[in-house]
């Protein structure tokens, strides 16, 4: 599923930590792994959200 995500500071960041995790370790990074590191930051950044809320 295609969808749009607007990319801060934070995420960049984190998503060039993943990245560079992954050529340090000789692999390949593909949509799908960027992909899922998208959405575990997402899933981070919510719960920080939640618990900054309450």
């Amino acid at each position: 599923m295609l969808r749009s995500v607007t990319i801060d500071n934070k995420l960049l960041n984190y998503l060039v930590e993943v990245i560079n995790k992954e050529f340090a370790a000789g692999e390949e990074m593909t949509r799908s792994k960027l992909s899922n590191a998208i959405w575990d930051y997402e899933k981070g950044a919510i719960e920080q959200d939640k618990d900054d809320q309450e």
